[in-house]
């Protein structure tokens, strides 16, 4: 059975997605930039029908878009921070500020809302320690913060990383 996650509830997809929708998005998900040709032949398909599916893929917003991966260091973002934050209050003006705020901070390259003792978690890419320090002082802990505590934690080593979802049953 599969499940897609839709802006805040999860719907049962299982009887949209066949075992070709399922191989389609499993190559794709792989080589976001192989030809519809060779797609087709990958999972056994013909050209027509194969770009037909994915273009009801995309259509029905399975297929958000299409990106290219960059590796951090290589463009100079040496560090990588998971940062903790505790709201002042979670009062639903206080959350928004929040987030608009982020949402102007490239150095943040996600920022998820969770339950628990931590209202956010944040992961924070900087070329330095030096600019991550200028960066929380100065972006993110400004003198009218909504922010009561953070927590920092540099990220060492990656032991798994993927945009990859697990779609099954293929």
């Amino acid at each position: 059975m599969v499940f897609l996650f839709v802006q805040g509830e999860i719907s049962d997809m299982s009887t949209r997605f066949d075992r070709l929708d399922i191989k389609i998005l499993n190559v794709l998900q792989e080589e976001g930039r192989i030809t519809n040709l060779d797609l087709a032949a990958r999972v056994g398909l013909s050209s027509a029908p194969c770009l037909r599916r994915v273009r009801a893929l995309e259509d029905s917003g399975v297929i958000r878009r299409y990106v290219a991966l960059l590796e951090p260091q290589a463009v100079g973002l040496n560090l990588e921070f998971a940062v903790d934050i505790r709201l002042k209050t979670q009062t639903r003006d206080l959350t928004e500020s929040f987030e608009r705020r982020i949402l102007r901070m490239p150095e943040i390259v996600e920022c998820c809302l969770t339950a628990g003792e931590w209202d956010y978690a944040l992961r924070v890419l900087v070329p330095s320690l030096e600019e991550y320090q200028t960066f929380q002082l100065d972006k993110l802990m400004t003198g009218n913060s909504e922010i009561a505590a953070m927590r920092s934690t540099i990220i060492m080593r990656k032991i798994k990383s993927t945009t990859r979802l697990p779609v099954e049953g293929a």
